[in-house]
């Protein structure tokens, strides 16, 4: 049996290449095969994740440090009328209704711009970690909206969240369009502007407009 000589370096150049030689696609399979379960876990989540967001998304916040305070969770979208005074899309009004959300710990976040074109589920699967990892909670989206409102996008432009529809429901990683979706928050003379779109909608975002992506900062050992 071979053992295991391998390094994460290697596997990486390895997949790069069978992406344009589809023979050597084989042996890139075989080296995953022989990387350890926690290796392999670090590798999908840190490496192959980051090199998807830098061909989406770049990262502009850089090292400034954005942290949202921990909230209780009893601010709702469909309830922030001051916030969103030019409008509120329905179905955050659907989704709350008879709803309570759940508090939220300190959270570092991280702002990253859109660099080319792809759907919700494009951007939100650009960006690491798994699914759990991804969304805020609605209050943590009004409290952004509030305190951080220079990093949102300007000039009719939008900034996407991801959220979830219900937060005391769980996410299935397989299908995490049950419960998530994108919130976009528009700027506008009268005011901001928060409309939904279902993750894994039609819709395609172009990447020209420079969207706007924030999301939590995923703390990440990999070198």
């Amino acid at each position: 049996m071979n053992t295991k000589n391998n390094t994460l370096p290697e596997l990486i150049e390895a997949i790069e290449r069978a992406q344009n030689e589809k023979p050597l696609f084989n042996s890139a399979l075989q080296k995953l095969i022989n990387l350890s379960e926690e290796e392999l876990d670090n590798f999908l989540k840190g490496k192959m994740a980051s090199k998807a967001t830098a061909s989406v998304l770049r990262l502009i916040s850089g090292d400034s440090d954005l942290i949202l305070k921990s909230l209780d969770g009893r601010r709702l979208i469909c309830d922030a009328g001051e916030t969103f005074k030019q409008l509120v899309d329905p179905d955050f009004i659907k989704w709350g209704i008879n709803k309570s959300g759940i508090s939220t710990p300190t959270t570092s976040i991280q702002v990253h711009e859109m660099m080319s074109r792809g759907t919700s589920m494009d951007i939100f699967c650009s960006l690491p970690g798994n699914w759990s990892q991804k969304w805020f909670s609605q209050n943590q989206v009004i409290e952004f909206c509030e305190v951080f409102p220079d990093w949102l996008r300007k000039n009719g432009n939008g900034t996407f969240f991801l959220i979830k529809k219900d937060e005391n429901k769980p996410i299935n990683e397989n299908k995490p369009e049950e419960n998530l979706a994108m919130a976009g928050v528009y700027v506008y003379a009268g005011g901001l502007r928060i409309g939904a779109d279902q993750l894994g909608g039609r819709n395609v975002w172009y990447g020209e407009y420079n969207y706007r992506v924030v999301s939590p900062k995923l703390i990440t050992t990999l070198s």
